[in-house]
């Protein structure tokens, strides 16, 4: 029995933000380069229609003033409350059509979702997949649902102080940081937060600017190079990665489109620092692209035990911290070779789920 063929593999998301949509769509598109049956769910999508346009209000709103998103970090939230009964019952009966027998959940948001369909499929193994080092308010039911969690697969671990499993891309190879020129990528994170483009003019005496931005702009020095992604690509409709770009001086975006990864990593694989919040994502680009980070103000909880993790292993660091130091290229230099030594020895994700996959179709063959 080929169990890539006749078992199917779910993968749970939410487009919450970034750091566990990109993740998760990584791992499906990996999962069926490899001829396993897997199909990738984003919560939103399955609102009702008021909460669907909260949800857009909402993004709207965070994104002119950052000290919303801290607030709601910490209001755990009953999402089942927000989801369309009709597209539940819908979602369920493909599930049960399409022979599914693994899920691999990203966001604790389908936690209530799953415990009522696991009533229904009592043989369905949930293996959950955090991307943030510390249990973040969409996980806050986890404890109640302890016993529905197959295997525990996170990237990180802030109370062990350790990175679990690596995501390796075949598409990226970061280029040598010896080869690498003087210049460093800012962001605000998947929802452009905060005032992270202001940062650009304390880099550009000496280095060069890839400011990563959330629309078509002018640019306003030759020293800095604007990226965007597609205006208006929204994943509530849209799927895959969104294309991305650089803007070029007629401030036209030239956009391409990834589909193995998002576009960012062709960028961030080529710089010498990472300056941005310390977000789920975040860290493993910096993983993925073996680039240290250099940290602006946090958001949540789950930001700043992401934000200790990568300090206590010196994988990044405060960027007054950094500005304040006489050797900031060492200092650079040091925190990249920690990276690729952690790398090295860290399994892969990717083969570690598989095998998970491959023992429990074993298992349940043999009873």
């Amino acid at each position: 029995m080929n169990s890539k063929e006749t078992h199917t593999i779910n993968i749970l998301s939410s487009i919450i933000g970034y750091g566990v949509y990109f993740p998760a769509l990584i791992i499906y598109e990996q999962l069926k380069a490899l001829n396993y049956n897997v199909n990738i769910y984003s919560i939103e999508r399955y609102f009702d229609e008021k909460a669907t346009s909260e949800f857009e209000r909402t993004k709207t709103a965070f994104k002119k003033d950052v000290r919303l998103v801290q607030i709601a970090s910490r209001i755990p939230v009953k999402y089942t409350k927000k989801l369309s009964s009709e597209k539940t019952e819908t979602l369920f009966q493909e599930w049960s059509e399409n022979n599914t027998t693994h899920f691999l959940c990203f966001s604790g948001l389908w936690l209530e979702t799953l415990q009522t369909y696991k009533k229904q499929q009592p043989n369905c193994v949930i293996d959950a997949c955090r991307v943030d080092s510390a249990v973040s308010s969409t996980w806050e039911s986890l404890l109640r649902h302890e016993n529905l969690i197959t295997n525990d697969v996170s990237f990180f671990n802030a109370a062990t102080n350790k990175i679990n499993y690596v995501l390796n891309i075949p598409e990226i190879e970061p280029l040598p940081y010896s080869e690498r020129t003087n210049n460093v990528t800012i962001h605000g994170g998947g929802w452009d937060l905060g005032d992270f483009a202001s940062k650009t003019e304390q880099f550009t005496e000496d280095y060069h600017v890839n400011l990563i931005v959330n629309a078509i702009q002018e640019l306003s020095t030759e020293n800095i190079s604007l990226h965007a992604n597609q205006p208006n690509w929204n994943p509530l409709y849209d799927d895959g990665f969104p294309p991305f770009g650089r803007i070029d001086a007629a401030s036209k975006l030239v956009a391409k489109n990834y589909t193995k990864h998002p576009g960012i990593l062709t960028v961030l694989s080529k710089s010498k620092a990472i300056v941005s919040k310390p977000g789920g994502m975040t860290l493993m680009d910096s993983l993925i692209s073996e680039t240290p980070l250099l940290f602006l103000k946090t958001v949540g909880k789950n930001e700043n035990s992401n934000k200790k993790l990568w300090e206590t292993l010196q994988l990044g660091i405060s960027l007054e911290t950094w500005q304040e130091s006489e050797q900031k290229d060492e200092l650079l230099q040091e925190m990249q070779s920690r990276i690729l030594a952690i790398k090295t020895k860290t399994p892969c994700f990717l083969k570690t789920y598989t095998n998970l996959v491959a023992n429990s179709v074993s298992y349940a063959a043999k009873k």
